[in-house]
This record gives C-alpha cells, sequence and structure tokens, in this order.
C-alpha cells in the first residue's frame, strides 16, 4: 500500500490506510507512522501480526503514532487489498470524533464490562448514552479472542446502546502467536474496548453470510457454554451424530479436508441464521467458536457462494453510503479457511480490493449482541456526508 504524502499546507485525507510486514515491532511501527502521518485528535487502530512480541509492539506503536490515540488488537492475518500480516488506519477530526472506553478482567462479569466500555467510551466522547443517535454515531467494539467471555461482553455492550448500530470482532492470532488487545499504552488479554464513533458522514452496518441451511436439524442436549462445547446432540455422543449427519450430506468422515469449515452449525434469531463454526472434535465432544446452550435447536449449514455473497454485500453498502472512504471489516478466519481449500481465495481477494477496506480475520464477529462465526461484518463509512 502506498504511503500518505502530506504537502506542506495541505491537510492528508480523514482516513488513511497503511501496512506492513516488518517482523520487528520498532520496524513496524516507523512503517506504519510514515504513512499514516499521525495528528492530534486522531484514532488509529491497528491489527498487529499476532507473531510480533505484543508488549513490545503495543508500546512501540503507541509512542511511534503519538499523539493519535492507538488501539487495536492482534491478527492472525490482517487485509487491506489482500491479505497482510499487519494493517491500520487512521481517522480523523473534524469527519470523525470519538471515544474509547477499555475493560479488563472481562470474565470476572462479561455483561458489566460490555456496558462500562460503553459508558466510558460515550463519556469520553462528551456524551451520555441517550445522546446518541443513529443517525451520527455508531459502535465497533474489539475483544479478547481468546476469552470464553467474549459473548457476554458483546451482550453487554450492545444492549447498553440498543438504538445504534454495533459492530466489531475477536482478536485472533497464528498457532504460534498470541491473543490480545492493544489500549492505553499496553498489550491486555481477558480484555474489551468499545469505540464511539460520531461523524456526519453517511455510514452503515453490514454482514455477510454465504452458508446455506441444509435440512438437518439437531437438539443440544448437553453442553458446557461456558467452555464453549457441546457434549450431546439428541441424546447422543455430539461427535458421532455429527459425522451420522454429515455424513449424509456428503461428507466422507473425521478425516475429510472439508471439515469443520463445510458444515458448521446455526442458530435461528427472528428467522435468521446465525453461523457457530465446528473449531474441533476432541472425542465426543465438539468445540465450538461462540457458545450455545442445552436445548438449543441446532441448523448444520453448507457452503454457498461465498465471492457472490460477498461481493452482493460490498455493493449494498455502497448502495446505502454512496463512494466508500472505508470499509472496515471483521472476516472469521473461516471464511479465510475455506477460501483457501475451495480454490478462491484470489477471486475474494479481487472483491476486496474494489473497496478500499482494513480489516481482520477474527475469532468471531459481533453484529448487534450477537457474537458469531463464518461471517463477514462491517463498518461502510462514505466519502459523503449526509445530507441534513
Amino acid at each position: 500500500m502506498a504511503s500518505t504524502t502530506v504537502t506542506s499546507g495541505v491537510a492528508p485525507a480523514w482516513v488513511r490506510r497503511a501496512s506492513s510486514a516488518a517482523t520487528e515491532p520498532e520496524v513496524l511501527a516507523a512503517e506504519l507512522a510514515a504513512q499514516l502521518a499521525p495528528r492530534v485528535g486522531d484514532l488509529v487502530i491497528v491489527f498487529a501480526a499476532s507473531t510480533l512480541e505484543p508488549h513490545a509492539t503495543a508500546r512501540a506503536v503507541t509512542s511511534a503514532l503519538a499523539p493519535a490515540t492507538v488501539v487495536g488488537c492482534t491478527a492472525a492475518l490482517g487485509f487491506a487489498d489482500g491479505d497482510r500480516s499487519t494493517v491500520a488506519v487512521a481517522l480523523s477530526a473534524p469527519a470523525v470524533r470519538f471515544g474509547v472506553g477499555v475493560t479488563q478482567r472481562m470474565a470476572a462479569a462479561p455483561l458489566s464490562a460490555g456496558r462500562a466500555a460503553v459508558l466510558a467510551a460515550a463519556a469520553a466522547l462528551g456524551r451520555g448514552l441517550d445522546q446518541l443517535d443513529p443517525e451520527r454515531h455508531v459502535a465497533i467494539s474489539l475483544v479478547d479472542g481468546g476469552s470464553t467471555c467474549a459473548e457476554g461482553f458483546c451482550l453487554g455492550s450492545a444492549a447498553s446502546v440498543p438504538r445504534i448500530g454495533m459492530v466489531g470482532g475477536s482478536s485472533s492470532r497464528m498457532a504460534e502467536g498470541v491473543n490480545g488487545l492493544f489500549a492505553n499504552g499496553g498489550f491486555l488479554v481477558d480484555a474489551g474496548l468499545v469505540i464511539v464513533l460520531e461523524t456526519d458522514h453517511r455510514f452503515a452496518v453490514i454482514m455477510s453470510e454465504h452458508m446455506q441451511p441444509t435440512a438437518k436439524r439437531v437438539v443440544v442436549t448437553a453442553a458446557d457454554p461456558a467452555r464453549r462445547l457441546v457434549t450431546e446432540l439428541d441424546g447422543f455422543p455430539a461427535a458421532a451424530r455429527y459425522y451420522q449427519l454429515v455424513g449424509e450430506l456428503g461428507a466422507t468422515g473425521p478425516d475429510d479436508p472439508r471439515l469443520p469449515a463445510a458444515f458448521p452449525f446455526a442458530i435461528y434469531v427472528d428467522g435468521r441464521p446465525y453461523v457457530r463454526t465446528v473449531r474441533a472434535i476432541d472425542g465426543d465432544a465438539i468445540s465450538l467458536a461462540a457458545a450455545v446452550d442445552e436445548g438449543a435447536v441446532l441448523r448444520i449449514m453448507q457452503p454457498g457462494d461465498l465471492v457472490g455473497s460477498t461481493a452482493r454485500s460490498l455493493a449494498e453498502a455502497i448502495a446505502q453510503v454512496g463512494a466508500l472512504e472505508l470499509m472496515l471489516s471483521f472476516s472469521c478466519v473461516a471464511r479465510f479457511l475455506e477460501a483457501g481449500a475451495s480454490g478462491v481465495s484470489a477471486a475474494l481477494g479481487r472483491v476486496y480490493a474494489e473497496v478500499p477496506t482494513v480489516g481482520i480475520h477474527s475469532f468471531g464477529e459481533q453484529i448487534g449482541p450477537l457474537l458469531v462465526n463464518h461471517t463477514l461484518v462491517a463498518l461502510a463509512l462514505g466519502r459523503q456526508a449526509r445530507a441534513s
């Protein structure tokens, strides 16, 4: 991605994007600073490669990107006009104003942590919750993807501001990497944060799903939601029942390379499916990327048109807001893996490259109060101001 050039007397654009493949925190921070030209009052969101030493990365980017406010998270992989190691975006006033709220020790009370983060973010913006306007305000969340309490944080944050849109995602990591957030100059685990944006520019929150329902349904008859485990389906050991049903859908068994990306579960809320990715199968238990409760009815899903559905969702965003200045995106790691397994990575990358994207391949995506999987959620920021 080309560096931002600042000409004397000419202010840089209010959205600037950057990327880096650097493997040393100080080098990474310097490259991002050169591209973003941070200023007083800027917000910089960094999705940093999870293989970097996290504490050194937090210190380096906070220092190099000063005087901007810097937040972000680890990423298994970022993307911006293609998959990148580290990506970042700077947002500037007066087009965008913001407040940030951070909560730690999330596991102790995740619902309260979500609400506290929203309250702090609104207060930092100089607003009470009742002053947040769905036409001018939108919330972005980041949550520690290594925590099994992310669902509670998402619910608590969105329930605090039901009138405005909320979109976000969970930090992610490579197998050998770390997982957590960057905020307040440090690296945080068991934490969540909320950004409340205020803007007169047109914006929209979008969600793109491509998984299609099959005819197979199951009832969760035993589960451990706190650990995101399902141990029984329809009264049978969960793994055996799952393998039986996906075998009827064409899977060839436990060693089928399409599992688990090809056959996730979904819960239905108001007639719409929200996917729960199968992360692993260990003995009789199924580990999911988001919790489900005993008694839940799950539908087994199968892939639809990943590339086409993504292209349609981005086109819908443009139809809502006009020319785009930014598509801040949270796309499930499972989508990335599926694209690779099905040979459509290049085609999907071309779709993303058609819009000014900065995003993360996440361990879970927040849309409103829900943590979902195998989904793309995004905040589309338009170039034009909203008509008054």
